[in-house]
């Protein structure tokens, strides 16, 4: 059986570490368990060994990770001065060790932790912070970090299978650009001399074939300059909350993606609801942290206004509808659940289920993507072969 590198504590509240034997980490933790100690992690030995898994990771991730080591430090007993003692010294992400530090100082000082928390928003957001404050309002500051975690995992699952989902027809996409570039930059030209002293009237595919391989060959760089420019200012110009904010609202309102965008953002809002309501937030604060955990800025937009009469007196499911941001199924289930007092489970229900139609949304639009490149792929090498033919006849039919 595979060996686990651990971290644990005792009953005693003793760091203790080693390797142990298990089929898998799930495995790992329940012998752990069954000989009295207290799991901190469980990796695979092999995977210690190959690279340093957070040092590679992404900041967020190595937050997450954490994040759910300290709910269980603090779970145990442990200070929070001491848990995060612990996290510095076992971490292997740079910049995260840097921040804890600071953190642990702060608190040191007689800050509490979400007070301490704020001082860096490059590493735990306005809502990571203030579902922090909830739980250390309500004496439950480890539940409320394990609720944490499960959010931020959710998260972060989805963003990777989006990532994963345009992996692809990205990658089928430069190869097929690349084919049409060594068509018209290296195939085509050696056609041109030919038929140039062949003296033949050529076919109108030919003559656009040839002066579109011309263009490139003379003006080539131009185009590149030009296309990276555009590209450039594209991300420059996405920095600005105003043309976000815009082509946030383009993407929610176009007619194939823009369905899985709204249901992104329902999956978003509704796990972040589960999680402020199950940590205790009264359902106006937990709004203001809900807004904040939406990627889309016209979602966010909406759910402000959402905030605004929330506060005023209005139901919940009737404010979410007249936004017509989120999918109208959510918003139905929503009152069901606001009318019914279960406001937090249907949000959870109704975050699993979105979470999985987005996935299967994108691998549905996936699908139909590949074929659809390589149609287009096709036919644009085989106008560009059958130009070539047509020419090739046409100087045939003169010699004749």
């Amino acid at each position: 059986m595979p060996l686990f590198a651990y971290r644990a504590l005792t009953a005693a509240g003793e760091r203790v570490s080693g390797e142990i034997e298990a089929a898998d980490d799930r495995s790992a933790v329940a012998r752990l368990q069954a000989r009295g100690l207290i799991p901190i992690s469980a990796e695979p030995v092999a995977a210690r060994a190959g690279a340093p898994a957070l040092a590679t990771r992404g900041l967020s991730r190595a937050v997450t990770e954490a994040t759910r080591e300290l709910a269980t430090l603090l779970g145990a007993g442990q200070p929070v001065e001491a848990a995060l003692g612990l996290l510095i010294e076992t971490g292997e992400h740079r910049k995260l060790r840097t921040v804890l530090a600071s953190v642990r100082e702060a608190v040191r000082g007689g800050k509490a932790l979400s007070e301490a928390l704020a001082a860096h928003p490059e590493a735990f957001p306005r809502a990571y912070v203030g579902i922090v404050r909830a739980g250390e309002a309500a004496g439950s500051l480890s539940e409320s970090l394990l609720a944490l975690v499960q959010l931020r995992e959710r998260s972060e699952q989805l963003e990777r299978k989006l990532v994963s989902a345009m992996i692809y027809p990205s990658v089928l996409l430069m190869a097929s650009l690349g084919a049409l570039a060594v068509l018209l930059l290296v195939v085509v030209p050696r056609f041109a001399p030919l038929f140039a002293q062949a003296g033949a009237e050529l076919p109108t595919g030919t003559r656009l074939t040839l002066a579109i391989a011309d263009l490139l060959a003379e003006r080539g760089e131009l185009l590149v300059v030009t296309l990276i420019a555009l590209l450039v200012g594209f991300l420059v110009a996405r920095r600005n909350e105003t043309v976000r904010l815009a082509f946030d609202r383009a993407l929610l309102a176009a007619p194939l993606v823009g369905r899985i965008a709204r249901e992104r953002a329902t999956a978003q809002a509704m796990r972040g609801l589960a999680t402020v309501l199950g940590g205790g937030l009264d359902l106006a604060s937990g709004l203001g942290l809900v807004k904040d955990m939406l990627a889309n800025r016209a979602a966010r937009a909406a759910m402000e206004r959402v905030l605004v009469e929330v506060r005023q007196g209005r139901p919940l499911w009737s404010c979410l509808a007249e936004t017509g941001t989120l999918a109208p199924l959510a918003v139905r289930l929503l009152r069901v659940g606001e009318e019914g007092g279960r406001l937090a489970a249907v949000a959870e229900h109704l975050a699993e289920t979105f979470e999985e139609r987005v996935a299967t949304r994108l691998t549905r639009l996936v699908a139909l993507v590949e074929p659809l490149v390589i149609v287009i792929l096709g036919l644009l090498v085989g106008g560009i072969v059958v130009s070539i033919l047509a020419a090739v006849v046409a100087v045939n039919d003169l010699a004749f």
